[in-house]
């Protein structure tokens, strides 16, 4: 399944941010001021799923993965982290990801700017293992309402000039949280996931099916997975 466009919606969507920060800098410099300035906050997080599926492709040879995460946020927006979780992939076996970046709010307009280095220790070929990203993204969650929509864009530093584009949406029906995402790996694949999820005694559960269709005529490369993850943040 093809998602049409995605390139252009990209640059337009950046187009679209640069013009509200440009159109809006007075205004946003306002809000600035109002935004929360106080001690940094630290958060953890840690889950257990029964596949690591990542971009719709299984990062753990089709067995279970523990991930451990710690934020960091900073005044003005600002915040950073890390995660880690078991992995397979080119000898290594864990998986380490630092982040940093900004997310800024205007409305219901929520930004977030930033960059991701993923790093695979013990990597047979780490120069070809190990890359980052840049990424930018928008998501709109409207006051009072049980939905939000997004769209984020990931560009790869490796210099193949290779470009992610995902869409999500989410929508609360007070029983169970349902969400979905949409995506194009420029040059890989193509995926799509539903996740549905719920709170019970201080875990969260989340049951999500995960469709990959790769870039190729191959389609025994294509492949299906439903996971479930048990979570708890701190």
């Amino acid at each position: 399944m093809k998602i049409s466009k995605s390139k252009i919606f990209a640059s337009g969507l950046v187009a679209i941010m640069l013009n509200v920060v440009s159109t809006s800098s007075i205004q946003a410099a306002e809000e600035a001021k109002a935004l929360k300035v106080g001690p940094a906050e630290v958060s953890f997080n840690a889950s257990y799923m029964s596949n690591y599926i990542w971009r719709g492709a299984d990062q753990n040879a089709n067995d279970g993965s523990a991930s451990f995460g710690m934020d960091l946020a900073l005044p003005k927006t600002i915040y950073a982290g890390i995660w880690t979780a078991g992995i397979s992939a080119d000898g290594s076996s864990q998986e380490v990801d630092f982040y940093a970046g900004v997310a800024p709010s205007f409305g219901p307009a929520n930004f977030d700017i930033g960059y991701i280095a993923y790093k695979y220790p013990g990597a047979v070929t780490p120069k070809n293992t190990n890359f980052g990203e840049w990424y930018a993204g928008v998501e709109f969650a409207p006051e009072g309402k049980p939905f939000t929509v997004g769209a984020k864009i990931y560009q790869n530093d490796a210099g193949e000039n290779l470009q992610t584009t995902e869409f999500s949406a989410s929508y609360d029906t007070g029983v169970v949280a349902l969400s979905a995402v949409m995506g194009d790996a420029e040059k890989s694949n193509e995926y799509w996931s539903v996740t549905a999820s719920k709170e019970m005694a201080g875990l969260e559960f989340a049951l999500t099916y995960s469709d990959n269709e790769q870039d190729t005529a191959d389609v025994t490369k294509d492949k299906e997975y439903l996971t479930l993850t048990v979570s708890k943040s701190f």
